[in-house]
């Protein structure tokens, strides 16, 4: 048997020593005792777990301008203008009509209604309130002056439109949607129907002629 050269035994890997040994089962305990804190630690649910998302009805002003836009757009193209068949009374029946089933349709609806109205619906509002008011005074051939003026009717017609579709938005069942379109124009009628003139002939009796 050759005997170990010099270059051998120093080339040799070390034995290990007592305070290596001991060093690497630290280790392996330590990180052993890590693994089984991280797999029992309960776990933490995140952030977007804990907190919702922004509530849908935080409308941005940019929806509701876009809400309103695309309402007056469609009930503008539903207006039949002067051209309505039973006349000036006919023409604000549909246009109540159709402005209350567009809400009353549209999704966003019962959270625009929801909401205390801001300047925005108010401007809308206003410009309703406006248009109703030059449709009475233009229609004056056939209607008959009334106090108060035409244009505090259909500021308050138009409030009694907008409070009579958001009621509807409130109650449990929702109520149907041509019940809502019927009582809108109830109270639009009362409201305006001074201005109004009928068709039909009035008769008026003289004193002693009968």
């Amino acid at each position: 048997m050759t005997a170990p050269t010099v270059e051998t035994i120093q080339t040799a890997p070390a034995a290990p020593t007592i305070q290596t040994a001991q060093t690497a089962q630290t280790a392996q305990t330590a990180q052993a005792a890590q693994t089984v804190r991280t797999t029992n630690r309960p776990r933490t649910p995140s952030l977007a777990a804990e907190r919702p998302g922004p509530a849908p009805a935080a409308l941005q002003e940019a929806d509701l301008a876009a809400y309103f836009a695309a309402l007056t757009a469609a009930v503008e193209r539903d207006d039949p203008g002067p051209s309505a068949g039973a006349g000036w009374e006919e023409r604000e029946r549909l246009y109540v009509g159709a402005w209350v089933r567009r809400v009353y349709e549209h999704p966003l609806s019962p959270l625009v209604f929801a909401r205390p109205p801001g300047q925005l619906a108010q401007d809308v509002q206003h410009a309703q309130a406006a248009g109703l008011a030059l449709r009475i005074d233009v229609g004056r051939g056939r209607a008959r002056p009334a106090k108060p003026a035409a244009e505090v009717r259909a500021v308050a017609a138009i409030a009694a439109m907008w409070a009579v579709t958001a009621s509807s938005f409130a109650q449990t069942p929702r109520p149907p949607r041509e019940r809502v379109v019927s009582d809108a124009w109830a109270v639009v009628r009362s409201t305006i129907g001074p201005s109004l003139v009928s068709d039909a002939p009035t008769l008026v009796r003289l004193r002693g002629a009968w």
